[in-house]
């Protein structure tokens, strides 16, 4: 029995809601922002908005080959990046929550998610979300090292 849901739009979904959370708290003093190169920055952007869209156009396969632990590892990225952000909120919303390692992951909250999109296009199938994923990753990874 094969299970597939017909769209992959789960995905940018359960890597928003913890954004969108952010977005509606009131706002904290912060220090200046740091500098964040132009074309790391576009890169980034692109990257993400890519990983936003695509999903909408590919079905979520949970029957393939290794979908199991596709899955899994899907789960535990997920759960990091939830926990981080837990942390943060229950921290006090300090800025340094943001990049501080958890459980002996660096950058935590720029590592999980970019594991849970790549992960996602396998059970896509999607060639492209994998490019977006690596795009995203690879220069929000980067921002977020210049950035500490």
């Amino acid at each position: 029995m094969s299970i597939v849901l017909k769209s992959g739009a789960l995905i940018p979904l359960l890597i928003m809601l913890p954004n969108v959370v952010w977005m509606l708290l009131p706002k904290v003093a912060v220090g200046a922002a740091p500098h964040e190169p132009l074309l790391l920055t576009v890169l980034e952007n692109i990257g993400r908005l890519a990983t936003l869209i695509l999903p909408f156009f590919f079905a979520l396969d949970l029957h393939k080959r290794f979908s199991l632990p596709v899955m899994i590892g899907m789960g535990l990225a997920l759960a990091v990046y939830y926990a981080c952000w837990i942390r943060y909120f229950a921290g006090g919303r300090a800025a340094a929550l943001l990049g501080a390692p958890f459980l002996g992951i660096p950058l935590p909250m720029a590592v999980a998610p970019i594991a849970f999109l790549i992960l996602s296009s396998y059970l896509m199938g999607s060639w492209w979300m994998l490019g977006a994923a690596l795009l995203f990753g690879v220069a929000h990874i980067w921002i977020s090292i210049l950035t500490l």
